[in-house]
Order: structure tokens, then C-alpha cells, then sequence
């Protein structure tokens, strides 16, 4: 069984990929968040694993943020657990801003 997702992309990944939405079909079994990074990395390369993954380690950058039908995950959370994703979920992939 397959899982249809779409993927948005915050202002960060739009200049990266000229993209900002874009419609993935995952395998069940093989349908997390982590999943889901690896498969857009084998799609558009090393630019987007540099805005996904840490360089240093196999974890999810620190200050990506994931909305997932509006709900939030930071990093850490996605580096904790795995967060599965089901057939018609919304995934955005955001950056924390600071400053003021």
C-alpha cells in the first residue's frame, strides 16, 4: 500500500528547489518523517540535505521545524521518535526565526 502526501516548503526551500509544494507517494512501512526527508534528498540532492540534516551526525538539523496538518514538531522531537505520517497528510518544513 502506498501513502500520498504533500509537502510544502517554507521561503528557506523554495530557493533551494524553485518549489513550493510538491505531491510524494511513500511506501507503507517506510512512511515516517525521516523516511520522508531521505526521499526528497534522493530527489533533489546534497543543497536540500544541508537544510535537512546535520553535516556532523545523522540527525535533523536544530531550527527545522515540521507542521504536520498543523501540528508542530521541532527537531528534537523528530531526533526523539519517529513521527509517521498516513495517506492525505500535509507536511511543512519551516525554519525557527529569532531576533527582534
Amino acid at each position: 500500500m502506498k501513502v500520498r502526501i504533500e509537502v510544502e516548503f517554507s521561503p528557506a526551500f523554495q530557493s533551494c528547489l524553485s518549489l513550493k509544494r510538491q505531491s510524494l507517494t511513500l511506501e507503507e512501512g517506510r512512511s515516517t518523517v525521516k523516511d520522508l526527508f531521505d526521499r526528497l534528498v534522493q530527489e533533489h540532492g546534497g543543497k536540500l540535505r544541508r537544510l535537512l540534516f546535520d553535516p556532523q551526525e545523522d540527525k535533523i538539523l536544530s531550527g527545522l521545524m515540521v507542521m504536520i496538518n498543523n501540528r508542530t514538531f521541532t527537531a528534537n522531537d523528530l531526533n526523539q521518535r519517529d513521527i509517521q505520517l498516513g495517506e492525505g497528510d500535509t507536511v511543512n518544513l519551516l525554519y525557527f526565526l529569532s531576533g527582534g
